[in-house]
């Protein structure tokens, strides 16, 4: 499993940190999660193909977690050579469906991807669910954020990443984590600067510690993370591997 960080930053435009996503190359399985503003750019910087996406999996609906979902939905339809015709899933929390309808109010057919490629799965924002493709098993807990909001694990050929998504510290999120290979944290800002809602690098370092995770990627930051050594307030509660993500970082499992 292969993992390509396309946006380690948040709603405030920055120029070395992308909103909010993140592409997971699995076996036979090719994955985004999140797709905030310019994702897509980064998308063709690291050579992914938007056509060749089989899975996307929004973690909320918030502008910097799914602007570039709209233009991919515009592109899916334009395409030069070949144009992809194997459907294509979107997951998302409670909600999925009537934001999907309210962008073909808004927009029109245009971003209705045409030969009914586009298949829609819920999952609930109120307990842990469950959805299989393509041999991964995909699993989620509501998210200690805006509702509805998730967190996300991926099971696929004996290896395991989780993903918080944003969220404040929680007991779900950690028995999502148990044991896993990888554990990509939201991390927005500094011990000293604690926001409701989001974690700091102690408490996704505490996650991180307390469900026996091997590594941990701390990512989503504002730029006061990027004035303090968030790695250093992190390793005083976890002494595994951590790591701070950048655009465009790559990571094997």
């Amino acid at each position: 499993m292969k993992i390509t960080i396309l946006g380690s930053g948040t709603a405030t435009p920055f120029l070395d940190r992308n909103s909010s996503g993140l592409f997971i190359q699995a076996p036979d399985l090719k994955i985004i999660v999140d797709m905030g503003a310019g994702t897509l750019r980064r998308m063709c910087e690291a050579g992914i193909d938007y056509k060749e996406i089989d899975l996307i999996m929004l973690t909320h609906f918030h502008p910097d977690h799914v602007t570039d979902f709209i233009s991919f939905l515009f592109a899916s339809n334009y395409a030069y050579g070949p144009m992809r015709t194997l459907p294509f899933h979107v997951l998302g929390p409670t909600g999925l469906e009537q934001f999907f309808n309210r962008l073909v109010e808004t927009f029109g057919e245009w971003v209705v991807p045409i030969q009914d490629r586009l298949i829609l799965q819920e999952m609930s924002a109120t307990s842990p669910d469950e959805f299989r493709v393509k041999g991964a098993l995909l699993k989620s807990v509501p998210a200690a954020h805006s509702f509805p909001c998730l967190s996300y694990r991926l099971e696929t050929e004996g290896k395991t990443l989780t993903i918080s998504g944003d969220t404040d510290f929680n007991e779900d999120l950690i028995r999502l984590s148990e044991a896993c290979d990888t554990l990509i944290c939201e991390c927005s800002m500094p011990d000293s600067m604690k926001v409701s809602g989001h974690m700091t690098p102690s408490e996704a370092a505490l996650v991180a510690q307390r469900a026996s995770v091997k590594r941990l990627i701390l990512t989503h930051f504002y730029p006061p993370c990027d004035a303090i050594d968030v790695i250093s307030e992190a390793q005083s509660v976890f002494q595994g591997t951590i790591l701070k993500a950048e655009d465009l970082m790559t990571v094997e499992l």
